[in-house]
């Protein structure tokens, strides 16, 4: 019923917007993968192409309204399993009214199912690399332009369904318990003579009782982002501490980076240092590993996504990122080569501290305005850490890895 029902919506806006002005948004991205990212050489490589739709209106009302609805349908190339099958694949991605110059305030108001993305991404993003992408459920209150500030609620997850009909048997005694999962934030941005200043703060409370006592997270995270523009130089500076309770530990965790590009004609290149704390391995009172979840980690710890699932991924140990990158545009094609070697913020109690290596490759061509078609390739050199964590009793897994891809996207 959801789909037909964001079919018929979609279907009678394109045959409106001939008449009455509506906007219509579209993009098609597919992407085959070559995942040889196991380390051990004597297994093959996996394939398999992955594919996301998305088809948006959008409608402007007197200046004052905007509405806007974008179903999406993702999916890997034969997850039916049936040629004459289909799955039960299309979404709502967005779907939002945004109301502005309220009581002829300034202040803007933006309701429903919407993406986020502040700044480089580091943070809050939208993940358009994926092939499903990231979208929140909230509302969203903003001011200024020059000088910006957005208020906003969100929901991770919810605690309990749609009431329709008030029994009593939906509302027990004692009261069933709040587990909702939801996210307090503002984020404000002003212009610099030389660039521009984020500065944000965001709560997030998951009132889950897993140890029945305590909260399974309630936590501050505060922090600043900095972009400069010094003629042909470019720099960025990103911080932020975590204070609060992760599973009824003490939390204290921070974050820094730091990265200097310079462009000489076509070309581009860049350094930088990204530093994400850890916690020590022996700790079992503490909990200092800085938390990076709704932020598009696959634009800044290598393309191979080792590590977008941060501190999980780094077994709560933090990340030194250290990289240098490169990249070359002639007409409408260019090439991008990034190097990253990897550690961790914190030993293991065998002295380990080296993820690895990571070398990506990237070519892309601009074959219209909207339509790019890139080739990746990547290399991972692993280090102690990725060697023990890969490994097992039956096989030890130390070759280096690799990951290749062809993209098209196509946006309108």
């Amino acid at each position: 019923m959801k789909s037909i029902f964001i079919t018929i919506i979609l279907i009678s806006a394109i045959v409106t917007a001939q008449t009455d002005d509506w906007k219509i948004t579209g993009g098609i991205q597919l992407r085959t993968e070559l995942d040889g990212r196991d380390f051990y050489n004597k297994t093959y490589p996996v394939s398999f192409t992955s594919m996301r739709t998305r088809l948006g209106v959008a409608k402007n009302i007197s200046g004052k309204a905007e509405f806007f609805l974008q179903a999406q349908d993702s999916r890997i190339f034969g997850q039916a399993m049936n040629t004459l099958a289909a799955i039960n694949n299309l979404d709502l991605h967005q779907g939002y009214v945004k109301l502005s110059d309220l009581f002829e305030s300034g202040v803007s108001l933006q309701a429903g199912r919407f993406e986020i993305s502040y700044g480089t991404e580091r943070f809050f993003g939208a993940v358009g690399w994926h092939y499903i992408g990231r979208s929140f459920d909230g509302v969203k209150l903003s001011y200024g332009s020059k000088y910006k500030v957005d208020a906003f609620v969100l929901t991770n997850t919810k605690s309990f369904n749609y009431v329709a009909n008030a029994t009593s048997g939906i509302y027990p005694f004692n009261a069933k318990p709040d587990t909702s999962f939801n996210i307090y934030g503002l984020w404000s941005t002003f212009g610099l003579p030389s660039g521009k200043m984020d500065l944000f703060g965001y709560y997030e409370i998951n009132r889950k009782k897993s140890n029945a006592t305590e909260y399974d997270l309630s936590r501050l995270t505060a922090g600043l982002s900095y972009l400069g523009q010094y003629g042909d130089y470019s720099v960025t500076t990103e911080a932020a501490i975590q204070i609060g309770k992760v599973y009824g530990l003490d939390n204290f965790a921070y974050f820094v980076s730091l990265s200097g590009d310079y462009k000489y004609g076509n070309a581009n290149v860049g350094l930088g240092a990204d530093i994400l704390s850890g916690t020590d391995f022996l700790a079992t009172d503490k909990y200092n590993s800085f938390d990076v979840s709704y932020g598009t980690n696959h634009k800044f710890y290598g393309f191979m996504d080792y590590f977008i699932n941060v501190p999980v991924n780094t077994f709560g140990l933090g990340l030194h990122d250290f990289y240098i990158r490169y990249n070359l545009k002639h007409g409408t094609h260019s090439v991008g080569v990034d190097v990253h070697h990897f550690m961790s913020n914190k030993e293991t109690t065998s002295g380990f501290n080296t993820y690895g290596q990571e070398v990506d490759v990237t070519l892309r061509y601009n074959f219209l305005p909207g339509t790019v078609l890139t080739l990746g390739a990547s290399v991972f050199l692993p280090g102690d850490l990725m060697k023990n964590y890969f490994s097992s009793e039956a096989v030890e897994r130390k070759d280096m890895a690799f990951w290749n891809y062809l993209m098209i996207s196509s946006n309108f």
